[in-house]
């Protein structure tokens, strides 16, 4: 077997399963790698090993040529989709985002507490230590229960994604967010939405995964979510600026800061205009204009991996393993 395995015959192999070279010299391998080992089987072996361990990847189907190459099976997965008739899952990110979340809760030391099941209780349960729920309130009120929460966006090119994750590992859950918009406004909301998921036993084992997040989806697990977010995050204040016209986006952030937020001063300004716009669709690229002029609503996945990365006991992990996890945390 070592005499014909090169890595240019490992590439091919893992390109059936959407991972391309560049994703694998980036991501699979570690930065000790030069191409001089490329066709040295014993070294590829060991490449193979790295990669296996960091793609989630059944070793002994990538190393026999007879063989396809395969991912390892996950846990039991439920797939939530905005539109239901839509059969395509994202299976590469799913796969590689489960691999995260068991190093994440490797390389984690804590105990998850029973959660309330309802987000009335757990909205005043934040607010007794914190003015509002914004996106550090949530993330401090995730860990304290044992939730680990990280970002993870660095997947192939072309391989469909995911906004909201969560694998239950040993007896604690690790939520994965992966959403391309990095306002933390956004964040915050899918964290709730991912929290009420939890909270109202939508998951007790194996994996959920949440493709795309929307308000009106057709799933009644997710419409429940979605409330949950809501009064977590607003209170008694859903779609609160109704169908009001704004010139533009400056106008609507003003409004909010200047009009809204000292009647309502328990609620985000961003959440606010986040609901706005998505109660109002042909208002939501405003919205989104309005979040971009709030200073502090801007890298919400920064915030995220930045609590992760101090949980986080990096003396667990081997050298690579260090790396990869760097690499894909973006940290």
């Amino acid at each position: 077997m070592t005499k014909t395995l090169t890595m240019s015959t490992l590439y091919k192999k893992l390109a059936t399963l959407g991972l391309n070279k560049q994703y694998i010299r980036e991501y699979g391998l570690p930065s000790w790698w030069g191409d001089e080992l490329n066709d040295k089987p014993f070294a590829v072996l060991e490449g193979a090993a790295y990669i296996a361990d960091n793609f989630n990847i059944d070793l002994k189907s990538l190393l026999m040529p007879e063989q396809e190459a395969k991912f390892n099976p996950l846990p039991h997965t439920q797939f939530k989709q905005h539109n239901s008739k839509n059969k395509e899952h994202p299976k590469v990110a799913s796969t590689l985002a489960s691999r995260v979340a068991e190093l994440i809760s490797y390389g984690t030391n804590i105990k998850c507490l029973k959660l309330p099941n309802d987000a009335k209780t757990i909205r005043e349960e934040i607010l007794s230590n914190y003015k509002t729920v914004n996106l550090e309130s949530l993330l401090d009120y995730c860990w304290s229960k044992g939730i680990a929460v990280g970002y993870v966006n660095k997947f192939p090119r072309q391989t469909k994604k995911f906004s909201g994750f969560i694998q239950w590992q040993a007896n604690c859950p690790v939520i994965i967010l992966s959403a391309n918009n990095t306002h933390r406004a956004r964040f915050t909301f899918d964290l709730a939405h991912e929290l009420g998921h939890l909270a109202l036993g939508h998951l007790k084992e194996g994996i959920l995964i949440d493709e795309s997040l929307e308000f009106d989806s057709n799933d009644d697990e997710e419409k429940q979510a979605n409330q949950f977010a809501v009064q977590l995050l607003l209170d008694k204040y859903d779609n609160y600026l109704g169908n009001h016209k704004f010139q533009n986006a400056e106008r609507l952030t003003q409004y909010v800061i200047k009009i809204v937020i000292p009647k309502l001063p328990r609620i985000e300004a961003d959440a606010i205009i986040l609901n706005y716009g998505w109660h109002n669709k042909n208002c939501f690229r405003q919205a989104m204009a309005a979040l971009n002029i709030l200073e502090v609503s801007t890298n919400g996945q920064i915030l995220i991996n930045k609590y992760l990365v101090d949980k986080l006991d990096w003396d667990k992990f081997s050298d690579e393993t260090y790396e990869y996890l760097e690499k894909v945390l973006g940290v």
